[in-house]
């Protein structure tokens, strides 16, 4: 099979930016086509993105029915739709490909004929001083390059992802072959307001398809870190806390009905302790306090035997402690 890819590019208040990105994109031998998803803008982004379409034929323009506004997870999701390639990249509008984006992915695809997806590195590209300072203010402060900090077997990416530590797959450093999307599905438009769907939709991936790594030392793609970046825009412990929750939730209720007893474990766990995390590390005593709280904002907690062994277990600590 011939390597063409469908380029994916959301967006949204991006005028002075997504030309690059398309042009980034256009530059690469392997795209076959650059699908545009304009999501009612309220600068100019629409007019840019119709000029593009203009200038290159392999570009192509889609907004949703009536020209709301639904965001970038829905946004990508009318783009998987509307392409036609049987490979599949994403791009963020404010962002931009390296020269060869595509070169180790290609050959990871040919020499893996049942690889389902490849990850690379996505650096940062700061635009100005603002954002650069906003950047360092936000909880976004330690991310200097996007990726897995080492080589991982696909059959343990999920895991690894769930449990942390190890790095994150960005959507600008993924491609995907279209096929393994009859199995993960697309992105939770439910949670598109939380900025994690790309999240819940790398760990789905990761749950039912094999994903390989390609470049992962040196970027690929580049991030730009400007003053309207959204995930760095101030935002209260509560509101961030909600949203990982959210995901977690999102992740975990995918996972019950898709996924093996092992991936339903994890999820659950890794739920478990977003919850156990906020304000601050607990003690005993309050630990016991919040599982107990579980429940009334997560009911599904009672049926897994892990949330009743994590309230033996707190309920010892705390009788050793006393």
């Amino acid at each position: 099979m011939e390597f063409k890819v469908s380029v994916i590019i959301p967006v949204y208040n991006a005028a002075a930016f997504v030309r690059q990105a398309v042009e980034s994109a256009l530059a690469q031998s392997e795209t076959a086509e650059v699908i545009l998803v304009e999501d009612n803008s309220p600068d100019n982004s629409l007019e840019v993105c119709q000029q593009l379409v203009q200038e290159y034929p392999r570009v192509r323009l889609f907004r949703h029915p009536n020209g709301e506004n639904r965001g970038a997870g829905p946004s990508r999701n009318l783009g998987i739709e509307k392409s036609t390639q049987p490979f599949i990249a994403f791009l963020d509008a404010d962002d931009f490909y390296l020269p060869g984006r595509f070169d180790h992915v290609k050959e990871v695809f040919a020499s893996n004929p049942d690889c389902d997806g490849v990850y690379e590195a996505v650096g940062q590209y700061f635009e100005d001083e603002a954002g650069k300072a906003r950047w360092l203010e936000s909880d976004m402060a330690g991310i200097q390059e996007t990726t897995i900090d080492e080589v991982i077997a696909p059959e343990d990416l999920y895991r690894t992802l769930t449990k942390g530590g190890h790095g994150h797959i960005h959507l600008n450093g993924l491609v995907i072959r279209r096929e393994v999307l009859n199995r993960s599905g697309y992105m939770n438009e439910s949670i598109a307001d939380t900025l994690h769907e790309d999240t819940d939709f790398v760990l789905r991936l990761a749950a039912v398809g094999k994903l390989l790594p390609g470049n992962i030392h040196e970027p690929t793609s580049m991030r730009r870190v400007h003053a309207q970046n959204r995930v760095s825009a101030p935002r209260s412990p509560e509101s961030i806390q909600r949203d990982r929750m959210r995901l977690r939730a999102a992740t975990y209720g995918w996972v019950r009905e898709h996924g093996t007893p092992e991936q339903r474990e994890l999820a659950f766990r890794r739920l478990m302790r977003q919850w156990l995390s906020y304000p601050s590390k607990p003690s005993s005593g309050a630990a016991l306090a919040r599982l107990i709280r579980l429940p009334f904002s997560f009911p599904m907690a009672l049926v897994e035997k892990d949330y009743w062994q994590e309230c033996l277990d707190t309920l010892k600590a705390l009788i050793r402690g006393k």
